[in-house]
C-alpha cells in the first residue's frame, strides 16, 4: 500500500510537547497512520459536515483525525489533553 501523507494545522504544533516521551508517542502514532491509515480510534465523532472522525488516546493526549482515501491523506484536526 502507498504511504499516506499526514497533514495537521500549524497551530497544533503548539499543543504538542516540545520534547520528551509524550512528543515521541504523538509523532510515532502520526507516522504509523501514514503506513496504516485504517487504524480506528478509541472513539468517533462527527464534524459540522457529518464526516466521521477518529479520536485516539495517545499518552496524555487525544488526537482527532480523518482519512481521505482517494487523496491518500490523513488530516489531523485536533490534539488536546485527554480527559481520563
Amino acid at each position: 500500500m502507498a504511504r499516506y501523507a499526514i497533514y495537521l494545522h500549524f497551530e497544533l504544533l503548539e499543543v504538542i510537547p516540545r520534547r520528551g516521551t509524550q512528543q515521541q508517542k504523538l509523532f510515532r502514532f502520526m507516522q504509523s497512520l501514514a503506513e496504516n491509515p485504517f487504524v480506528e480510534g478509541d472513539f468517533t465523532d462527527q464534524d459540522e459536515t457529518l464526516r466521521t472522525r477518529q479520536i485516539k488516546i495517545i499518552g496524555d493526549h487525544a488526537i482527532t483525525y480523518w482519512v481521505d482515501h482517494p487523496a491518500k491523506t490523513v488530516m489531523v484536526v485536533d490534539i488536546c489533553p485527554a480527559d481520563r
